[in-house]
């Protein structure tokens, strides 16, 4: 819930939601698969326009400060990040941790923009906005970079269980995921991208990184989620299937 009342506030400021997009995992099972198969502790926001990144950072903490508390903050190379700890509101309360995370150089799209309603009903929150975000195959499109480029089993699960519950248009993730490599300099074969998935399911840090984020009734089967990726989306990369020496 703190998640939700986040983005409420995020994207109800009058400069934060002209300046950002909501992309990432979340914005997966936010807002367009539900239930949601897991748990996330993270918002991934995109700056939209290429402008100086000082006034988000100060509208967002004029968003969040107010009933988060203050955020520890870094700054790199096309990335701002903020961490908020808090307690819970449980009679035991309970230490809790919200990351917003702001790429601040990627400010393009392969499909364009979506604005998508965003409503929270709750006893503690409610409220509702209009969010910002790229469509279910760009955002699938930027999770098979995610997986292509770091070692988080939870990628592969979110492209599994997007495969297997929503609507998704297997070449148009493709063409998001060739664009976003393109605009970072990399051209990825078949091959290549199927020797690294093939080498990430003997890393056990990559296939136990998803069990504590896990809905209850949720299954995690790596190498069936493997199986959609090279069934469905694998084939639509350039180049030959890697073969094994």
């Amino acid at each position: 819930m703190v998640i939700c009342r986040a983005l409420v506030a995020i994207f109800t400021h009058p400069l934060l939601r002209k300046s950002l997009a909501f992309r990432g995992g979340t914005a997966l099972y936010k807002l367009y698969i539900q239930p949601a198969a897991r748990y996330s502790e993270d918002i991934d926001l995109v700056q939209i326009n290429a402008e100086p990144a000082g006034p988000v950072m100060e509208a967002l903490r004029e968003a969040l400060d107010p009933w988060l508390g203050r955020a520890q903050y870094k700054q790199s190379a096309g990335r701002v990040t903020f961490v908020y700890r808090f307690l819970s509101e449980d009679p035991t309360p309970l230490p809790l941790r919200l990351k917003v995370e702001i790429n601040t150089r990627e400010h393009f799209t392969a499909h364009g923009l979506r604005f998508l309603p965003f409503v929270v009903v709750s006893r503690w929150f409610a409220s509702d906005c209009t969010i910002t975000t790229y469509d279910l195959d760009e955002l699938l499109g930027t999770k098979l970079r995610a997986l292509y480029q770091r070692r988080k089993g939870r990628d592969l699960f979110d492209l599994a269980t997007a495969l297997l519950t929503s609507e998704v248009n297997s070449a148009r993730v493709v063409a998001a995921f060739s664009c976003y490599m393109a605009a970072g300099g990399h051209r990825v074969a078949r091959a290549d991208f199927e020797e690294n998935l093939a080498l990430k399911l003997q890393d056990p840090r990559f296939l136990s990184d998803i069990t504590p984020l896990l809905a209850s009734g949720a299954h995690w089967d790596p190498a069936q989620a493997a199986a959609l990726i090279r069934a469905n989306l694998c084939p639509l990369l350039e180049g030959e299937a890697w073969t094994r020496d």
